[in-house]
């Protein structure tokens, strides 16, 4: 209960970030979502859509070659922007596009405390806009977190980033039953989905924040001009 009680409280100070940013835009976006496929992307589509008409999504599932399960805030933006950058060097996405990875990462906020949170890294090239925002924390119990790292080798060469066995394998193997896309729910009793949502909603928002400060509404742009110049000799 104390858990979806701050969620909500959480999710009432990013609805109130959206309605300020809220103004439905016909600016077409490419939308891209690099993540694994255990991680709902849909939250993102509509998000987005909520704000910009023609928004139209891919997903792609992409390795970022960091640890199996990231631990701290730091790997999970690196993790996201090596999503990225494979992605592109795949040519998976255009340069047009606007590329959004996910990654769920454990952090110990105190000794003894474990919480899972998503990570979500949005890169447009075009606007050269890039920004990340980090979902709710969410208890984890303490018997995941010893068991992913008894599985950890001392000399796992990618160590740093985090745990050999990610959480989601080790839920797997001990809760076989559990749905490991919403596994939220039986835990904690608030689902993968609406956590999602939340923050696919302020990253939403934020980022079209940025695109209207980058270029504001009324002021054309060095290539609007060109054209417009252009077809005034002609």
């Amino acid at each position: 209960q104390n858990v979806v009680s701050q969620v909500q409280s959480y999710g009432q100070v990013l609805l109130s970030s959206v309605d300020l940013a809220k103004q439905k835009d016909a600016t077409p976006i490419e939308l891209s979502i690099i993540c694994e496929k255990h991680i709902d992307s849909s939250c993102l589509n509509a998000s987005f859509q909520e704000l910009f008409y023609n928004t139209t999504s891919s997903s792609y599932d992409v390795m970022s070659g960091l640890a199996a399960q990231l631990v701290g805030p730091a790997a999970a933006i690196e993790g996201c922007k090596e999503r990225i950058q494979a992605a592109r060097a795949q040519k998976l996405v255009s340069d047009g596009s606007v590329v959004v990875a996910i990654e769920s990462f454990i952090n110990e906020l105190v000794p003894g405390t474990w919480v899972e949170q998503y990570c979500m890294l949005v890169s447009d090239i075009q606007h050269e806009i890039e920004l990340h925002v980090f979902s709710q924390p969410v208890n984890v119990p303490a018997s995941l977190i010893t068991k992913s790292k008894d599985a950890t080798p001392t000399e796992y060469a990618l160590r740093s980033t985090g745990y050999a066995k990610s959480i989601i394998e080790v839920i797997s193997e001990t809760f076989p039953d559990v749905n490991i896309k919403d596994w939220y729910s039986p835990f904690v009793g608030i689902s993968n989905k609406k956590i999602l949502y939340l923050v696919s909603q302020l990253l939403a928002a934020l980022y079209h924040q940025r695109l209207i400060n980058t270029h504001p509404p009324g002021v054309k742009s060095d290539e609007e001009d060109q054209e417009g110049d252009t077809m005034e000799r002609s």
